[in-house]
């Protein structure tokens, strides 16, 4: 059974740093990280995540942007926005383009961990 890869997408390195070590600590996964949405876009040819934690508010544009080029390489894959707005327009677009939830800023790691248990572990 292949490593399951997750995709890391932040702009700033210290939050990718933290999300990494808290998945390091957790889960046995691939992990590839990204800060842009131009990142994104240049991993995708070469990679397949199945799992992302994805940011919205990235310096290139919106995390929302690169949702259809994820699902286009892996339609399974399973997005876990995380962004510092936590409304109900947010979280509904983020319904409706395929992401499994959403997952406001600030948070305690236990959350992160339970979003990506439910992610990997479904049932």
């Amino acid at each position: 059974m292949k490593q399951p890869v997750l995709l890391i997408v932040d702009d700033e390195k210290d939050i990718r740093a933290l999300y990494h070590s808290i998945v390091n600590r957790n889960f046995d996964f691939g992990i590839i990280e990204a800060e842009s949405l131009e990142a994104v876009k240049n991993l995708l040819p070469h990679t397949v995540p199945d799992f992302v934690l994805l940011d919205l508010c990235l310096k290139d544009g919106s995390g929302f942007d690169v949702i259809p080029a994820l699902k286009k390489v892996n339609p399974e894959v399973k997005i876990l926005i995380i962004t510092a707005f936590n409304h109900c327009k947010e979280k509904r677009k983020a319904v409706e383009m395929g992401a499994v939830g959403l997952l406001a800023k600030p948070f305690d790691q236990n959350q992160l961990i339970d979003h990506l248990k439910t992610m990997h572990y479904p049932d």
